[in-house]
């Protein structure tokens, strides 16, 4: 109560603006991120695009580049953005592995969605889903 009075008339530090996140929990794991920058983003989105567009018109499963670099750009945002539990590129202690999560792809495509849908907001996911029909 103190820290809410205390928020609402001198506003909040910078800290505890950067250092934002919100939890969700995957398939009963609690995961805390934090929103995508849009300099991290730029790069994958290209690949998720094209792949998309491959798929759409030739009707086969995507080729094992395209998967490497959806892999790729996966890895770079859950690095990025999630904060905890923590994750590591390589085997580190106290550290779970980043590619463990491909073992799952449900719960690393849930994920990936949160940070997105977090990150943009579910309106502007809408937008440009409609976008991409078009």
């Amino acid at each position: 109560m103190i820290n809410w009075i205390k928020r609402l008339i001198f506003g909040r530090s910078l800290n505890d603006a950067l250092s934002e996140g919100k939890k969700v929990k995957i398939q009963g794991v609690i995961f805390v991120i934090r929103k995508l920058s849009a300099l991290d983003h730029l790069t994958g989105a290209k690949v998720l695009t094209q792949h998309y567009d491959t798929y759409k018109v030739d009707k086969k499963t995507p080729s094992d580049p395209n998967v490497k670099a959806i892999k790729e750009h996966f890895r770079d945002v859950f690095m990025a953005c999630v904060i905890s539990p923590k994750l590591s590129r390589k085997d580190e202690a106290g550290a779970t592995s980043v590619d463990e999560l491909f073992n799952n792809w449900d719960m690393a495509n849930e994920l990936y969605g949160e940070i997105i849908v977090y990150t943009y907001g579910k309106k502007k996911i809408r937008q440009m889903f409609k976008a991409l029909a078009n």
